[in-house]
């Protein structure tokens, strides 16, 4: 494989399992697409707006050896297709745990306060890191407001929305293990805190997680509409 084809082909890589499996009877995901693609669309045009503001300020830039030369917005056309192949992947495997899994437990009420506290003290220490500030920040900002406006929803969705992220790591471990080791995407450790899992900035895990809120609280309440729309 040329290395031009390198993100484009961990963006086939990451979507081909999900995508074939997605006819399953028990999880028939293809039912809930319209719901995922409004939930991914609200938070991906979030995300690709940090993107853009990020490699403009050169908290991380983009290696042109490993990309197919097309650029919109100073982002590389494969970035764009990133924030919608990981998006479904992500997504995927909440339904799957939900569909497969209905009772998990995880007491995840405590460990989503640990996260809290985690990124408020990781927002205090690295408070002039641009990445880990924003992402840490964000985190603790969202789960407060989860807390108080869809303290219920939350409650409800928590322990699925937990698990799904871990189980999320290890295909993500991959594909920003390559992008990084390359490096397809090459981070200024001036604005992170400069402690990497392999070759993966710290930061990349938390990222993921605060795309997985915003996008799974945002696909539940599209699905409560539905449901009460259902109903009447």
């Amino acid at each position: 494989m040329e290395n031009r084809y390198t993100y484009l082909f961990l963006n086939a890589a990451t979507i081909i399992g999900p995508l074939l499996l997605s006819f399953d009877k028990k999880v028939a995901f293809y039912k809930s697409l319209p719901n995922f693609i409004k939930s991914m669309l609200i938070t991906s045009a979030l995300y690709i707006i940090w993107d853009v503001l990020f490699t403009h300020h050169n908290v991380w830039k983009f290696n042109e050896e490993f990309l197919i030369d097309k650029f919109i917005i100073n982002l590389p056309i494969e970035e764009y297709i990133f924030f919608l192949v990981v998006p479904y992947a992500c997504l995927f495997i909440y339904v799957c745990l939900k569909s497969y899994f209905p009772r998990i437990n995880l007491h995840a009420n405590y460990i989503w306060i640990g996260i809290g506290v985690f990124s408020l003290g990781m927002s205090i220490v690295f408070y002039s890191q641009l990445y880990t500030f924003i992402t840490f920040g964000l985190i603790l900002v969202t789960l407060i407001m989860v807390y108080k406006l869809e303290k219920a929803l939350f409650q409800r969705i928590g322990n699925h929305l937990l698990l799904a992220w871990i189980i999320a790591l290890i295909p993500m471990a991959y594909v920003n293990g390559i992008l990084t080791s390359k490096p397809v995407l090459i981070y200024n450790n001036l604005e992170n805190c400069n402690f990497r899992i392999g070759t993966i900035p710290f930061e990349d895990f938390f990222y993921n997680l605060l795309y997985m809120l915003w996008m799974i609280v945002l696909f539940e309440k599209f699905n409560s509409k539905t449901k009460g729309l259902s109903n009447n």
